[in-house]
C-alpha cells in the first residue's frame, strides 16, 4: 500500500491550471462533464484579470518562496479567447511564467503563426472524430519550428481504438519534426463508461510513443534542469521503498483513493475553475475552505490565505497533475512516533529545507 507521495516539482515553482472557459467547437462524447456546456464564456475584463493574476503570483512569491510559475491554460477551447495574447503578455511582463496551452489546435494556421511565440509549451489534444489530423500535424510543426515544446496527446477512444492507433502511426510518418506523441487513457464519467481490454490497457504502459529529436533535446536541456520537462512526476513510498511514477501511474493502477490524506493542494498547485474560483480540479476546497475568485473585483483586497496543506475529501483523484502532488496517508503513520508537518508559510524553512512538505521529523 502506498503511504506517501513526493512531487518532483521544484519547490520554488507553483503550478497553476486555469480552465479559461467551457466553450468548445468540438463535442466529444467523453469530454469531462462541464467542459463544453458553454455557460462559462471567456472573461470580458482582461485588465482586471491581469491585475488579479499578478497579485496572486506576488503573494505566492512573498509567502511561499515561489519564483517560477507554470501556468497551464485549459478549456473548453482556450484559443477561442480573443484576449489570450494580451493576457499572456500581461503576466509575463511582471513574472517568470512558463505558459502551457492545452488546445484542440483547430484555430487557423494564420492564428498559430501570429500567436505561437507566446506559448512556451503546446499540448495538442487530438480527438479522432472531430480533428483534422493533417492540420494538427501542421500546427505542431509550426510551434516546434519556433523552438517551443510540443506534445500531441492522442485521446484513445475505446470505441474507435484501431483508428486512434492508426493516427499515432500516421503522425509518426507524416510530421516534419520529431515532437512528442503521447497516448492518453480516457476516464469514465457520469456521462460515459470507458472500457478497455487488458491488451489495450497494456498499450498505456508506455504512454510516450515518440521522443523529440536528440538535437531538440540538447538545445532544450534547460527545460529539464528547470523542471519544465519531467521524466517522472513524483516518487511514492510503498513497503518502505521509494519508487518513481509517470503522469498517469496512480490512475492507471487505481492507486488514486486519497480521501483522508494530507495533500499539498493550494501549496504546490492551484486550479482555477471555469467560474474563476480557486480550488482543486476535483472540487476540493483549499485555503481552509475559504473561497477566492480570480474574476472578483475585490480579489486584491481580500486574497490573504494561509498557504498550508489540505485534507482530501474526494474518494478518487482523477486529475493526473493532482495525483502527483506531495501527500501523506495520515492513517498509516506509525503510532507513538513524533511527527511534525513542515510549516510552509515560513519561507526560510520552505525554500531551504531538504524535507518535503509532507515530510516528518
Amino acid at each position: 500500500m502506498i503511504t506517501r507521495i513526493e512531487s518532483t516539482q521544484p519547490r520554488n515553482r507553483l503550478e497553476l491550471r486555469w480552465a479559461l472557459n467551457n466553450v468548445c467547437n468540438f463535442k466529444c462524447r467523453y469530454c469531462f462533464p462541464g467542459s463544453n456546456e458553454g455557460n462559462y464564456p471567456s472573461p470580458t475584463d482582461v485588465d482586471l484579470l491581469i491585475k488579479n493574476f499578478n497579485y496572486m503570483l506576488d503573494y505566492y512569491s512573498k509567502y511561499a518562496g515561489k519564483e517560477v510559475f507554470d501556468l497551464k491554460i485549459l478549456g473548453g477551447e482556450p484559443t477561442m479567447y480573443k484576449d489570450l495574447d494580451k493576457f499572456i503578455r500581461g503576466i509575463k511582463k511582471e513574472h517568470n511564467v512558463y505558459v502551457s496551452v492545452v488546445s484542440n489546435g483547430s484555430r487557423t494556421i494564420r492564428w498559430w503563426k501570429e500567436n505561437g511565440m507566446l506559448i512556451d509549451n503546446l499540448i495538442l489534444s487530438y480527438h479522432q472524430q472531430f480533428a483534422d489530423l493533417d492540420h494538427t500535424i501542421n500546427v505542431a510543426d509550426i510551434i516546434h519550428a519556433y523552438g517551443k515544446k510540443v506534445t500531441v496527446h492522442v485521446l484513445m477512444d475505446d470505441q474507435h481504438w484501431d483508428e486512434c492507433v492508426a493516427s499515432v502511426n500516421y503522425i509518426k510518418a507524416n510530421s516534419k519534426y520529431r515532437w512528442m506523441i503521447q497516448t492518453k487513457e480516457l476516464v469514465s464519467t457520469s456521462r460515459v463508461n470507458i472500457s478497455y481490454t487488458d491488451k489495450q490497457r497494456n498499450f498505456f504502459k508506455y504512454e510516450l510513443k515518440r521522443f523529440p529529436s536528440i538535437i531538440w533535446i540538447l538545445k532544450n536541456l534547460h527545460l529539464l534542469f528547470k523542471g519544465h520537462v519531467k521524466l517522472f512526476e513524483s516518487k511514492y513510498t510503498v513497503n518502505g521503498k521509494k519508487r518513481r511514477a509517470t503522469s498517469q501511474y496512480y490512475i492507471t493502477t487505481q492507486e488514486n483513493n486519497f480521501k483522508g490524506w494530507e495533500c499539498a493542494i493550494g501549496v504546490e498547485s492551484v486550479y482555477i475553475d471555469f467560474d474563476g474560483e480557486l480550488k482543486g480540479s476535483c472540487g476540493q476546497l483549499i485555503f481552509n475552505n475559504t473561497r477566492y475568485n480570480i474574476l472578483d473585483k475585490q480579489f486584491i483586497s481580500i486574497f490573504n490565505p494561509q498557504l498550508s496543506p489540505s485534507i482530501c475529501t474526494i474518494n478518487r483523484c482523477v486529475c493526473p497533475p493532482e495525483t502527483h502532488l506531495s501527500k501523506s496517508n495520515l492513517s498509516q503513520r506509525n503510532v507513538g512516533s513524533t511527527r511534525t508537518i513542515i510549516p510552509i508559510t515560513d519561507n526560510r524553512i520552505y525554500r531551504n529545507s531538504k524535507v518535503s512538505l509532507v515530510d516528518i521529523t
